[in-house]
C-alpha cells in the first residue's frame, strides 16, 4: 500500500471509528454495520475491516467502501509534482496507472508488467483524466478513467475500435497455454480476468456480457487441433446480475451447439460484487471456487428437477423451495421410495455417500418430486418502518417468467402471516401472480428470505434529512457533495451500511443529473422580465434549499411574501422557480381551502423546499371577506418548530409534532394583514404591472417554456456546494444583520436579521459562488433589500388597516359636530374614551361601513397612532345626558 494512503486510512480509523493501536492490528474499531467496537484491521496493510462478532454481525468491509474519497482521484496522489526533487519522483513511466492497479485493484505489478500503458482522456466541458489502457485484438483498445470518473456520468471506461467476436487474454498466455490449462474462464471485465490470473486460473475477458467471442473460440479450437488434444472446457463466469445471467444462458447454448463443453461459475449477490472484488476480499480459495461453481451449475440446470437434485446433493435437505426460471418450486424427497429404488439395484441405502453415484442419481430422480407453488418469483429485499406511526413493511420484488419487468411493492406483516393473505396481496400487486403453496411452505420461504434481512431507514418527507446529512430528490440523492442515484431496489446507499429512502409519494421531483445539459440562459430572462425582484426571489429559493442548515447555525429563516397586482407575473415566477428544483406545473396550495390536517401535512411533507401559500385573500361577492387563514399559525415555523401536533394512534398519550423543515412563501394580491410578530418575520416583494412591455412579456413567456431538464440541475448544484454556501451565508448574514441594526430607520432586530440573511443569499448568486449574475446586479439587489427592510419597519410602525379605518371613521364623525360625539371624556385631557356600541350605532347613522367588531377588538389593542391603554374602564360620560357611567376603551390622545 502507498505510504501516504496508508497513513490517511489509519488516521480516519483512529479518529472517526475510535480504533486503538495494538501491535500489528488496530482493534476496538467501531463497526460501521452493528455499531459495536469489536472490529479489527491489519495496521500494516489496512485493506479489510472485519467485525469480531461473527454470529451477530460478521461484517467484512473493504476500505474502498469506508473511504471512497481516497480512491476517487488517483493523479492527485500518484502523479509526479513539478516541485518534487528528482530522487523522489517515481521511476515508472506509468505511476498513476501503477497506483490504481496496485492500491485500487489489489494486483501484483510484477505479474502484469508491460500489459498496460498510462494514457489520458478528455471530454469537452468536463475536463481530462488519466487512464490505464489495455490493447485489444485487431488494434482496438479499452481504457479505464481514473480521476473522479463520476464527472463523466455513466461512462467509467472508453472503448476505441471493434472487439466483437474477440476476447482480451493476458499477454503471457498463448492459445496453446489456454488449451493446456484444460479450463478457460470467460469473464466480463479485464480486471476480472487479471484477478483470476493471480490465482492460477486461465481467464479471458469478453469485454461485455453481450459479446460472444466466436473468432477467439475458433482460434482456440485450431490450437487444440494442432496440439492433438481435446478442446478445453469453457467456464462462463459473467457477472451474476440479470444481464450477465441472461448472457450466460445464451452463450452456453450457442457454445454447446458448436461442440464445446460448458460449465458456469457465479458469484452470489445478484451482481453486487465481481471477481476483482472477490480477489481483494480474499475469497478465491478452492472452497470459495467450489461454491461459485455450484451457483453456476444451478444457473445452467435444464429442468426444475435437475436444479433440485443439485441443491439436494449439496444440502441434503428433504424438503425445500427453489426458484427456476422466475417461478417458485417445491422439492420433496420420499426416503422410503429412495430406499426401495436403491435396494432394487442391489445397493444398501443406509449411507447415501457410499452408493454408486449413477444409482444414487437415478434413485433420487425417481423418489424426488417437484411442484410449482407460485407462478412468479417474489423476493423480500429489505425491511422498512415508520417509527412515528409504528407501521412496518417488507419491500418485495416480484419477477415473472414471461420476461415482463419486475414489480416492486410492500407486504405488511399481516399479509405475510398466512398463505391466504399472502395470496391476496400477491394477486393485488402482481397481475396474474398466483400462490398455490401451503402455509407451511410459506413459513419456510419466509424463514429463508427474511431471517437476516437488511433494514433500510426511512423518512416521511422529501428533501433534506438532517439526521442523515443527505438530500433525497426523487430518484437522486446528494450526500457529502456526491450525487447518489437510486439503486435497483429503490433506496439510496449514502455510505457504508447507510441505506435511506423516502416514503413520501405526494411531492414528485424530476431532476436531471447531467451537468452538461444545465443552461444559464434563464438568468438573463429572469432579470429582464422581473428585474431585481426576480433575482431576490431566486436568492430566497436558494436559501430554501439550505433552510435546515441555516436554522441550525442562525436559529431562524425568514418568510418571503410575493404580492402585487393581478397579471403582474407572480404565478409565472413561482412556477419557474419550482422548475429549478425539479417540480413542474405547480405553484402552491390555498390554506383557506384546506382542512387543518391537510395544511399540517403540506407543511410537513417537504424539507429544504418552499411551502407556497397562494390566494388566501379572496373576497366573496359584495366585497365581504371570507374567513381567512390565521397567519399566526406560522410563528413557530420561523424557528423550524412544529406547526401542529397530532395524536399517535395508540393506547398511550403519545403525540407527534413534526418540525417544520422547509421555508414559507406567501403569494397573493394583497399584503398579509397580521400582527407585528408575523410582519417582522416576512421579507416583502411587491410586483406590479408598471414597466411591463412587449419585451418583458416575451422574456416571461420564455421562462414559461423553459424545459425542466435544462434548469433542474440548480438544486443539485446547491446541494453539492452545501458546505461552502452555508459558510458564506452564516458569516455574511451576521455581518449584514449587524450593519442594518445600526441603521436608525430600522428598530426591529428581527427585520435586520431576516433581510441580512437575504442579502447574503443574494451574494451567493454572484461571482463568489454560483456565478449566475455579475457584481453590478448583485450590488443593486442588496441595495433593494435594504430598502425592503426600511419599508418593512415603516409598515409595522403603521396601524393595522382595520385600526386605521376605525380612527378614520372616528375623526370623520368628530369633525362633523361642534361637540364631541364619541369621546366620552369630551375632548378633554390626555385620553380618549370610546364606547364601541356607541361607535357602531353612530357609524350606522352616517352610513359608514362598520368593521367586524370581533376582528376590530383583536387589533385595536395594537393601535399605534393613538396608543391603547385599557379596554374595560368605567367613565363618567361628557356625551350622554346626566353624566351617566359608560364602559369605554381608553387610548392616549
Amino acid at each position: 500500500m502507498n505510504p501516504s494512503l496508508r497513513q490517511d486510512i489509519l488516521a480516519r480509523l483512529l479518529g472517526d471509528f475510535e480504533a486503538r493501536e495494538n501491535g500489528a492490528y488496530l482493534q476496538k474499531v467501531r463497526c460501521p454495520e452493528c455499531g459495536k467496537r469489536e472490529a479489527y484491521i491489519n495496521a500494516d496493510a489496512p485493506w479489510m475491516l472485519k467485525c469480531g462478532r461473527e454470529n451477530n454481525c460478521g461484517a467484512q468491509l473493504h476500505v474502498k467502501e469506508l473511504f471512497p474519497e481516497y480512491f476517487a482521484s488517483w493523479s492527485e496522489r500518484y502523479a509526479p509534482r513539478p516541485e518534487q526533487p528528482a530522487h523522489e519522483k517515481p521511476a515508472s513511466a506509468t505511476p498513476v496507472a501503477d497506483g490504481y492497479l496496485r492500491d485500487g485493484r489489489g494486483f501484483d505489478l510484477e505479474k502484469i508488467h508491460g500489459w498496460y500503458t498510462q494514457e489520458s482522456f478528455w471530454k469537452p466541458q468536463i475536463g481530462g483524466t488519466a487512464t490505464v489502457r489495455f490493447t485489444l485484438p485487431g488494434g482496438a483498445y479499452w481504457e479505464r478513467l481514473l480521476d473522479n470518473p463520476e464527472r463523466f456520468g455513466k461512462q467509467k471506461a472508453n472503448f476505441v475500435g471493434r472487439y466483437k467476436g474477440q476476447w482480451w487474454c493476458p499477454p503471457v498466455l498463448t492459445p496453446a497455454d489456454l488449451v493446456e490449462a484444460e479450463e478457460v474462464w470467460i469473464v466480463e471485465g479485464i480486471f476480472d480476468a487479471i484477478a483470476l490470473y493471480h490465482h492460477g486460473i486461465a481467464a479471458v475477458s469478453a469485454m461485455s456480457c453481450g459479446n460472444y467471442p466466436e473468432d477467439a473460440l475458433n482460434t482456440l479450437s485450431d490450437a487444440a487441433h494442432q496440439a492433438g488434444t481435446s478442446r478445453p472446457t469453457l467456464v462462463w463466469a459473467l457477472d451474476s446480475n440479470r444481464a450477465g445471467q441472461k448472457g450466460t444462458l445464451k452463450h452456453v447454448e450457442r457454445a454447446r451447439a458448436a461442440g464445446w463443453e460448458c460449465q458456469a461459475a457465479q458469484l452470489p449477490g445478484s451482481g453486487q460484487r465481481d471477481w476483482n472484488d472477490a480477489h481483494q476480499r480474499g475469497e478465491l480459495s478452492e472452497k470459495h471456487l467450489a461454491t461459485y461453481r455450484y451457483h453456476g451449475a444451478l444457473l445452467l440446470a435444464e429442468s426444475p428437477m435437475a436444479k433440485a437434485l443439485i441443491m439436494y446433493k449439496r444440502t441434503e435437505r428433504r424438503e425445500f423451495w427453489f426458484e427456476y426460471r422466475a417461478q417458485l418450486w417445491w422439492f420433496k424427497l420420499d426416503l422410503e421410495a429412495f430406499d426401495r429404488a436403491v435396494r432394487a439395484e442391489g445397493e444398501d441405502g443406509g449411507d447415501q455417500q457410499s452408493i454408486n453415484p449413477a444409482i444414487r442419481d437415478a434413485a433420487l430422480e425417481q423418489a424426488g418430486s417437484v411442484k410449482k407453488i407460485c407462478t412468479c418469483y417474489p423476493t423480500a429485499l429489505y425491511y422498512q418502518a415508520n417509527k412515528v406511526t409504528d407501521e412496518s413493511w417488507y419491500y418485495y420484488r416480484v419477477e415473472f417468467p414471461d420476461g415482463r419487468a419486475p414489480i416492486k411493492n410492500t407486504f405488511s406483516g399481516g399479509q405475510l402471516a398466512s398463505a391466504s393473505e399472502y395470496k391476496k396481496r400477491l394477486l393485488g400487486v402482481a397481475p396474474g401472480a398466483m400462490w398455490t403453496g401451503t402455509s407451511q411452505q410459506l413459513d419456510q420461504l419466509l424463514q429463508d428470505q427474511i431471517g437476516n434481512i437488511k433494514t433500510v431507514e426511512t423518512i416521511d418527507f422529501i428533501g433534506y434529512s438532517k439526521e442523515h446529512g443527505a438530500y433525497v430528490f426523487g430518484d437522486l440523492a446528494v450526500s457529502g457533495g456526491r450525487v447518489v442515484p437510486i439503486n435497483s431496489e429503490d433506496y439510496f446507499e449514502i455510505g457504508p451500511r447507510r441505506h435511506l429512502k423516502t416514503l413520501s409519494q405526494s411531492v414528485t421531483l424530476h431532476i436531471n443529473p447531467e451537468a452538461k445539459e444545465f443552461s444559464t440562459a434563464w438568468t438573463r430572462q429572469l432579470y429582464g422580465a422581473f428585474g431585481l425582484r426576480g433575482v431576490i426571489a431566486l436568492a430566497y429559493w436558494l436559501g430554501s434549499l439550505l433552510a435546515e442548515q441555516i436554522r441550525a447555525e442562525m436559529g431562524s429563516f425568514p418568510f418571503l411574501e410575493i404580492v402585487g397586482d393581478a397579471g403582474a407575473g407572480k404565478s409565472t415566477l413561482i412556477e419557474f422557480m419550482w422548475k429549478l428544483v425539479g417540480r413542474r406545473d405547480y405553484e402552491g396550495f390555498d390554506p383557506s381551502k384546506a382542512t387543518m390536517p391537510a395544511r399540517a401535512r403540506n407543511f410537513a411533507q417537504v424539507s429544504n423546499l418552499p411551502v407556497v401559500l397562494i390566494e388566501s385573500d379572496r373576497e366573496q361577492e359584495g366585497g365581504v371577506k371570507q374567513k381567512q387563514f390565521d397567519w399566526d399559525e406560522l410563528k413557530t415555523a420561523f424557528n423550524g418548530r412544529s406547526i401542529r401536533a397530532r395524536g399517535v394512534k395508540n393506547s398511550g398519550n403519545d403525540t407527534y409534532e413534526p418540525p417544520f423543515r422547509g421555508s414559507i412563501v406567501i403569494s397573493q394580491n394583497a399584503p398579509v394583514q397580521a400582527g407585528e410578530a408575523i410582519q417582522t418575520r416576512i421579507c416583502h416583494l411587491h410586483f406590479s404591472r408598471e414597466g411591463q412591455t412587449q419585451q418583458t412579456k416575451e422574456l416571461a413567456e420564455a421562462l414559461e417554456k423553459t424545459e425542466l431538464e435544462h434548469v433542474s440541475q440548480f438544486a443539485l448544484t446547491v446541494a453539492r456546494q452545501e458546505a461552502t454556501l452555508l459558510e458564506h451565508i452564516t458569516t455574511r448574514g451576521r455581518e449584514y444583520a449587524n450593519q442594518m441594526g445600526q441603521d436608525p430607520e430600522i428598530k426591529a432586530l428581527r427585520i435586520a436579521k431576516c433581510h441580512g440573511q437575504l442579502m447574503a443569499l443574494v451574494e451567493c448568486l454572484g461571482p463568489q459562488a454560483l456565478n449566475l449574475f455579475d457584481d453590478q446586479i448583485i450590488t443593486m439587489a442588496i441595495g433593494h433589500i435594504q430598502e425592503m427592510a426600511r419599508e418593512r419597519q415603516q409598515s409595522i410602525n403603521a396601524d393595522h388597516p382595520m385600526v386605521a379605518e376605525f380612527w378614520e371613521a372616528f375623526d370623520y364623525i368628530e369633525g362633523l359636530r361642534a361637540e364631541p360625539a364619541l369621546d366620552h371624556y369630551g375632548g378633554q385631557g390626555d385620553y380618549i374614551a370610546i364606547n364601541l356600541k356607541d361607535f357602531e350605532r353612530t357609524c350606522g347613522e352616517y352610513k359608514l361601513r362598520v368593521p367586524d367588531m370581533r376582528e376590530l377588538k383583536r387589533y385595536l389593542k395594537s393601535s399605534k397612532t393613538r396608543k391603547f391603554v385599557d379596554s374595560n374602564r368605567t367613565v363618567r360620560s361628557h356625551v350622554r345626558l346626566n353624566g351617566a357611567s359608560v364602559k369605554c376603551w381608553i387610548f392616549q390622545r
